[in-house]
């Protein structure tokens, strides 16, 4: 039966993609393999798809290029090189984090040990293949974080998962040395102070883990991550005030040299944002970047008292919970018996209890609030 509402649905959640030709028509314009050229793809139950129809046109991208520059068809050697030359070339990244979705998302496509099957497939193939400059996960805090694990359970959380995925793919007989180049991470940025150092508690855990257990080299002990202020730090009272919110976000993130951010717009609380409002998030990350002199210094907050204390502190705490899930059976044991699903739930309670009760003081949400002003939703549009 056909829905009248349902035009207003399609790709309301991204860009419909079901077809190699509707890929290639995506990019039409875009040269995949030129260096100023990265695509970033938010997928995950079948982002294995997607990866393929994207390489497929990338190379043939190279192969159109090649017949417009010698006026002929490749010949089956040169068509060869041309694939491997695309495939060593092409920058990106996509999210495919299946432990994340198995307790972060609750939204796993296959069941969890196909989908990480799956995920060693694609290992495999970026490594026979020398796909250098893609990142065939994103291990993704950020969800974690958003259903309501604080910054230090998303830190171990994260971390965790990454470990995971080095013992599961050194099993299938791969060099972590050759495959932990290909992960990126990702973590979402709130208020709380622990915010502050989750960069450099993951980057020290992170490279002594790849150094000491793997015997990984110095570009695999390497953790590049990209920040994202948090979602759910963002309220529809006041909600001009969520700028200034994310302003001291970004301003955690930058001074804990993440390599990427996204700095959200403020009227994300309630809806889709408006080409205004994530102009005004841009320049909050520009201003900051380009103007304000303190971060000049590559390392602001390296020998601050408050920063060391909080690195050593968050990262015992980290610790921790490895050992917690260790007792448990590591993480896929740990997923059996819904721990990392009841502790994000359990913290997510205590967040909501110490909004409701104000004991969390929100300018102008549970405190300082103006009893005249009117309260944003998506059901005013």
């Amino acid at each position: 039966m056909e829905r009248l509402d349902i035009f207003g649905k399609v790709c309301e959640s991204g860009v419909s993609i079901s077809t190699v030709d509707e890929m290639e028509r995506l990019f039409e314009g875009f040269d995949l393999c030129a260096p100023n050229t990265s695509v970033s793809k938010t997928i995950n139950g079948n982002y294995w798809w997607h990866l393929a129809a994207f390489f497929t046109v990338a190379i043939r991208q190279q192969v159109a290029k090649f017949v417009e520059e010698n006026g002929r068809d490749p010949t089956d050697e040169e068509r060869g090189d041309i694939r491997t030359s695309t495939l060593s070339t092409v920058r990106g990244t996509v999210q495919a984090d299946q432990l994340k979705e198995a307790m972060g998302q609750n939204t796993l496509v296959f069941n969890l040990d196909t989908a990480l099957r799956m995920m060693g497939d694609v290992a495999e193939f970026y490594v026979e293949n020398e796909v250098r400059n893609h990142y065939f996960v994103s291990i993704s805090g950020y969800h974690i974080d958003e259903a309501g694990a604080n910054p230090i359970s998303q830190a171990a959380l994260t971390l965790s998962n990454g470990l995971t995925y080095v013992e599961l793919f050194n099993a299938r007989g791969l060099d972590a040395d050759k495959f932990v180049r290909n992960f990126s991470w990702f973590f979402s940025n709130g208020m709380d102070p622990e915010y502050a150092v989750i960069g450099r508690v993951s980057r020290r855990i992170w490279a002594i883990a790849m150094r000491d257990l793997y015997g990984v080299g110095k570009r695999g002990q390497k953790l590049k991550y990209h920040i994202q202020g948090s979602g759910r730090s963002l309220h529809s009272q006041e909600f001009t005030w969520n700028d200034y919110r994310t302003t001291l976000q970004a301003l955690y993130a930058l001074a804990d040299n993440a390599n990427s951010l996204h700095t959200n717009s403020r009227d994300e609380a309630f809806g889709t944002p408006t080409e205004d409002t994530v102009r005004d998030a841009v320049a909050i990350q520009l201003i900051l970047s380009k103007e304000y002199g303190w971060l000049q210094n590559e390392n602001p907050l390296q020998g601050s008292y408050i920063a060391e204390w909080l690195t050593d502190n968050v990262e015992e705490q980290v610790l921790r919970i490895f050992e917690e899930m260790h007792a448990r059976g590591g993480v896929l044991g740990s997923l059996e018996v819904n721990y990392q699903r009841n502790r994000i739930q359990d913290e997510s309670m205590v967040y909501e209890h110490r909004k409701h009760s104000g004991e969390l003081p929100i300018v102008g949400v549970n405190t300082y609030v103006d009893e005249g002003s009117a309260v944003m939703s998506a059901d005013d549009f």
